[in-house]
């Protein structure tokens, strides 16, 4: 597992502005993003017209499950730049939660753990939502010498 400091300064690291969605438990996160004097705002997950060039989740199992209308249309503002962490007690986190997120088309895309808790982090990037087959490829497609095989 890595570092949740290393994690959150590494996903802002080339972005000039964040939207920061919070819920009581996102203490830690800003705590992160204050120490490295970086800015962000506070959003409400109903506000679809957020802008930015990252947005960060930091949310209750509860609250995503509830908000997944709302999240799925915030895949459409940041195709490239959306993440989403989640906070638990336990080391599971494959529940209703985590497949919501994956229908949605996120990935899992780093673990942490400090304190006995478990930080989860889940990325939406449109470009790389969909993992391209091997088999999907030109070389075999409308290729004559290979037709008689």
């Amino acid at each position: 597992m890595h570092n949740l400091q290393n994690i959150i300064l590494s996903i802002v690291a080339d972005d000039n502005s964040h939207s920061l969605l919070v819920e009581n438990n996102g203490d830690d996160i800003s705590k992160i993003l204050n120490a490295g004097k970086l800015s962000y705002d506070f959003v409400k997950i109903s506000n679809y017209d957020v802008q930015g060039d990252l947005l960060i989740l930091f949310l209750k199992d509860k609250t995503l499950i509830d908000s997944y209308d709302d999240i799925g249309r915030m895949t459409h503002n940041f195709q490239e730049r959306f993440i989403i962490i989640r906070k638990l007690d336990t080391q599971d986190y494959i529940t209703d939660t985590h497949n919501m997120l994956m229908s949605l088309g996120f990935k899992m895309i780093f673990k942490s753990s400090e304190n006995n808790l478990f930080y989860f982090f889940y990325a939406y990037n449109i470009s790389s939502y969909k993992n391209i087959p091997d088999w999907l490829n030109s070389d075999n497609w409308a290729n004559p010498e290979l037709w008689e095989k």
